[in-house]
C-alpha cells in the first residue's frame, strides 16, 4: 500500500520554490532598498536549507538513490546550465560557460547529484553529522574550493541534507507539536542572527552573498577564524527559522500542495521566463509605462515606496510562474521527455521484484 504524501511538506516546497524564483528575478531586475535586502537576507538564510533539509528527509533509501540520481540530475544539469549559458551569453557578454562550473541556480543538481552518489558511504561514518559540520567550517578556508562541481555549496550544505536524513517521522511530529511562541522566539531570534551576521559582512558589486556558501572566507574579508564563526551562525540561523516554518505550514492541501509536487520542473524552467523579460526589458518597459503612465519618468520605479510595490510584484509573478510551471500537463511533458532520455542513454537496472519497476522523474523531495 503506497503511504500517502504528506501535503504539509508539499506546501512548504510550493513556498520554498516560489521563493526561490522571487529572488532569482529580484536578482536580475531588483533595485535594492532596505526592505528589499531585508527580506532577501531572510529568505536566503533559511531557503536552501530548508530544501536539502527536505532532500535528505526524502532520500532514505540512499542506495536506491543512488541508482536514480545520475538520471535524474545529471541529464537536466547538462540540459538546462547549457541552454542557460546559450540563451544568456546572447544578452551579456561578461557571462562565462564551464562544464564543470554550474551557471546561476543550476549548482542544486550537482550537488544532490554528488551527495546521493556518496551517501551509501557516507552513511557508515560515525559521527557524520558534527564531522560535515567541521568540513564545511574548514572548507572556507580554502581559497580553491569553489564553483567547480559546485564543490563548495556541495559540501557546506551537505550538514542540513544530513539533518533531514536523521529526521524521522516521529521526530517531524515533534516539531509540528512545539509550541508556537517557542518556535516564533526561535525563529525571530535566527532572523535577528542571520541580519547581524550579513550586516558584519559588506557584499559588494555582484560579489554571492555569504549565505549562499560559495565564497572563501579571504574573497568575504574575514580570517579563518572569523569565517568559521559567521559560517556556524549560518548553522544555527538557518533550523532556527525552518522550524517554524515546518511548525506553521498547514496541512490541507491548496494551490501551495501542486506547486510543492511540481517543484523540480519549476526549479528547472523558471530562469526561462525571466530572460525574456531581460530580453526584452524595453517592451516590458512600455508596456508598464502605458499601463502607468506616472512611471515614465521615474528613473529607479524599484525604489518606490521603500520597495513596497515591487514586493507585491516580483511575489505575484514568482507565485504565477510557479504555478503555470508545476501544472500536471507540464510535468507530465518533462518527465516522459527525461523518461526517453534515460531509455536512450541508460541501460535498464534489474530490481527486485518487490521495487517498483517504473519511478516517476519527478521525486518527492
Amino acid at each position: 500500500m503506497a503511504i500517502e504524501r504528506d501535503a504539509a511538506l508539499d506546501n512548504l516546497k510550493g513556498l520554498l520554490i516560489i521563493s526561490v524564483v522571487y529572488v532569482h528575478f529580484y536578482d536580475l531586475l531588483g533595485q535594492k532598498t532596505a526592505l528589499l535586502f531585508t527580506i532577501r537576507t531572510l529568505v536566503l538564510a533559511v531557503q536552501m536549507p530548508l530544501f536539502m533539509f527536505l532532500s535528505g528527509y526524502f532520500g532514505k533509501h540512499a542506495e536506491k538513490r543512488r541508482r536514480a540520481a545520475w538520471a535524474e540530475y545529471l541529464i537536466p544539469f547538462l540540459i538546462f546550465n547549457t541552454l542557460y549559458y546559450m540563451i544568456r551569453s546572447g544578452q551579456t557578454e561578461e557571462i562565462k560557460f564551464g562544464l564543470l562550473r554550474p551557471l546561476n541556480m543550476y549548482w542544486f543538481l550537482l550537488a544532490l547529484l554528488i551527495i546521493r552518489v556518496l551517501m551509501p558511504e557516507l552513511v557508515r561514518i560515525r559521527w557524520l553529522l558534527p564531522l560535515s559540520i567541521a568540513l564545511a567550517l574548514l572548507a572556507g578556508g580554502d581559497k580553491d574550493f569553489g564553483r567547480v562541481l559546485s564543490l563548495s555549496r556541495t559540501v557546506c550544505f551537505l550538514p542540513f541534507y544530513l539533518m533531514g536524513y536523521y529526521c524521522s517521522p516521529g521526530h517531524m511530529r515533534r516539531i509540528r507539536k512545539i509550541p508556537i511562541p517557542v518556535a516564533l522566539t526561535g525563529a525571530a531570534a535566527g532572523s535577528l542572527l542571520a541580519l547581524w551576521l550579513t550586516d558584519t559582512i559588506k557584499i559588494e558589486g555582484d560579489a554571492s552573498h555569504p549565505f549562499q556558501l560559495v565564497n572563501s572566507y579571504a574573497k568575504q574579508g574575514l580570517n579563518p577564524w572569523e569565517g568559521m564563526i559567521f559560517r556556524f551562525g549560518i548553522y544555527l540561523a538557518a533550523p532556527l527559522i525552518g522550524i517554524l516554518l515546518i511548525r506553521m505550514m498547514s496541512s490541507k492541501r491548496c494551490l501551495l500542495t501542486g506547486i510543492g509536487r511540481g517543484s523540480m520542473t519549476v526549479y528547472l524552467l523558471h530562469a526561462f521566463p525571466m530572460l525574456w523579460v531581460v530580453g526584452h526589458w524595453e517592451f516590458v518597459c512600455g508596456i508598464i509605462n502605458r499601463l502607468i503612465p506616472s512611471l515614465e519618468g521615474v528613473e529607479y520605479p524599484g525604489r518606490l515606496c521603500h520597495g513596497i510595490p515591487q514586493v507585491i510584484v516580483l511575489g505575484l509573478y514568482a507565485f504565477l510562474v510557479s504555478w503555470l510551471l508545476s501544472s500536471p500537463p507540464v510535468v507530465r511533458v518533462y518527465d516522459r521527455f527525461i523518461a526517453e532520455l534515460q531509455q536512450l542513454l541508460f541501460r535498464p537496472v534489474k530490481q527486485g521484484k518487490s521495487e517498483k519497476q517504473v519511478e516517476s522523474v519527478q521525486e518527492i523531495r
